[in-house]
């Protein structure tokens, strides 16, 4: 959290809701929907939508999905926004890896160039948990299982991979740049987005222009 200070490329957030604001505190053995204040301050947003940060004026309730005590997704603006994002640039049948709290989902559903949506998640907790508060839908299907060795075989034009938790280190890097050529031989005709890489080739929710901005002390933000 930084300092209310004026920066450019910067997103005011004085009232904050999403699809999960309203999600049930709730916890099921290894997956849990807890929720706290993000105090006043100003955070990364990362490039995304056109901005380096976003400004909390009041603060706002965010929702996080955390498995076995670690947090592996959030709805904060750098989340939610970055998911809408993604969904916008989606388009047929979309394969999505990993459901966390199903805040793509959400963003999938207002597409109408989405047909279907085949959401694949490794942890069966997490899937009890998150998918009944999902919208109901005939295009939404969710399998229990690892996305990489996921079988079915469809002509996706899009695929999600929100795989990777923590701050971007080269080792992650690397496992993204090796996931994306994976799903690209896999589907071909496909565009492969993985959230939380800074190529908006890759992740088409951030600015380039504003990306190049990034200042030096840029990650002493949350």
């Amino acid at each position: 959290m930084g300092e209310l200070m004026d920066l450019p490329y910067t997103l005011d957030i004085e009232r904050w809701e999403t699809p999960a604001t309203n999600y049930p505190l709730a916890s099921l053995y290894s997956a849990e929907i807890t929720r706290r204040r993000q105090s006043k301050g100003l955070y990364r947003m990362e490039g995304v939508r056109g901005f380096l940060y976003y400004r909390v004026r009041t603060p706002i309730n965010v929702t996080y999905l955390k498995i076995r005590g670690r947090v592996v997704m959030l709805d904060d603006p750098l989340h939610w926004y970055g998911m809408v994002e993604l969904a916008k640039h989606s388009n047929g049948k979309v394969l999505v890896g990993g459901l966390g709290l199903g805040l793509v989902v959400h963003g999938l559903l207002e597409n109408s160039k989405v047909d279907e949506i085949d959401v694949v998640e490794i942890n069966p907790d997490v899937i009890k948990l998150i998918q009944p508060l999902l919208p109901q839908s005939q295009r939404v299907s969710i399998h229990e299982q690892n996305v990489f060795v996921f079988d079915i075989e469809k002509d996706y034009r899009t695929v999600i991979l929100d795989l990777w938790v923590g701050e971007g280190t080269r080792e992650v890097s690397r496992q993204m740049l090796s996931a994306f050529a994976t799903f690209k031989v896999r589907y071909p005709r496909a565009n492969v987005y993985i959230w939380g890489h800074g190529s908006p080739s890759l992740n088409p929710s951030v600015d380039p222009n504003v990306r190049k901005k990034i200042p030096r002390d840029y990650w002493r933000y949350k």
